[in-house]
């Protein structure tokens, strides 16, 4: 093997998560090579002509919980990254009729009380302790998961930190959590909401990604989960990549490359390289090994 073929790290995959993870150890001075199966980088999060002449993204298509410090550490704007704001929803109906959300809150309002005004007066209510909940939870996802049974001083620490957090809530607001951690979205949407058009357009929220039905324990939380994005700061916002989704994977790259890592396409790995019980390298399916 030569000294070209030698990394500090080797990433398997090109998609959002392997790049940003190149993009920092090349930035801290690795020497970092990532190896992607198709000719196109994302994975996942991609943009593809499914049609001449027309791109898609063709698997993750809107954006809000990519993590504002990763966007502002690896610079992302200066790489093409470009967040276009989410206006609303639209729900058409079988019999004609459709219920619109949008960002403009009397409009919103107006188009509930064609519904029903009792789905009206809570729609407010249910966004402000929903907004609650998500500020309650939101930190959590900027820390590592503390281990309860290794009795590491850090991970008590966290423990209890957030047992104090927890404990500082009202009666009313740790019953709600609760709910949320355990209940399906279609249960905890019917404690507020009568319509059914209002109720299958937030549970959309509840199953994104799962696999899960509505009426599937746990998907509440979900609905939580996406109460917590945010565009430039703005609190539960939601928008679509300019250049489609597989926009950011190119942005993450490209300042993976900056920083000094290598992006290798249409290269397959056929077997990880194991010595004394840690990965050592990889075999492509040409037979190098890097």
């Amino acid at each position: 093997m030569t000294d070209s073929m030698k990394y500090d790290a080797i990433v398997i995959g090109g998609g959002h998560n392997g790049l940003a993870h190149a993009a920092y150890l090349a930035r801290a001075g690795r020497r970092v090579v990532v190896l992607e199966r198709r000719h196109v980088l994302g994975g996942a999060a991609v943009t593809e002509e499914v049609f001449p002449g027309f791109k898609f993204s063709v698997c993750s298509y809107v954006v809000s919980l990519l993590r504002p410090q990763i966007i502002r550490e690896l610079d992302l704007p200066k790489h093409g990254f470009e967040v276009l704001p989410l206006d609303g929803t639209f729900t058409p109906m079988p019999n004609g009729n459709y219920l619109w959300r949008v960002n403009d809150h009397g409009r919103t309002r107006r188009e509930l009380l064609r519904h029903s005004r009792l789905d009206a007066e809570a729609y407010d209510e249910y966004g402000k302790a929903m907004v609650d909940m998500a500020r309650f939870i939101k930190p959590t996802l900027d820390v590592r998961a503390p281990d309860p049974f290794s009795f590491n001083l850090r991970d008590l620490r966290e423990l209890v930190g957030f047992g104090r957090r927890f404990q500082g809530l009202s009666s009313e607001a740790r019953y709600r959590l609760i709910q949320l951690m355990t209940m399906s979205a279609a249960d905890f949407l019917d404690q507020w909401f009568e319509t059914d058009v209002l109720k299958a357009t937030m549970s959309a929220s509840g199953i994104i990604g799962t696999f899960l039905g509505p009426r599937s324990p746990g998907t509440a939380y979900v609905l939580l989960h996406h109460y917590m994005g945010e565009i430039d700061g703005a609190f539960r916002s939601w928008g679509f990549a300019r250049g489609g989704t597989g926009a950011i994977s190119n942005a993450i790259a490209g300042a993976a490359r900056e920083a000094g890592a290598e992006i290798r396409t249409s290269v397959s790995v056929s077997k990880i390289l194991t010595k004394n019980g840690r990965a050592t390298g990889v075999v492509l399916d040409n037979g190098d090994e890097i």
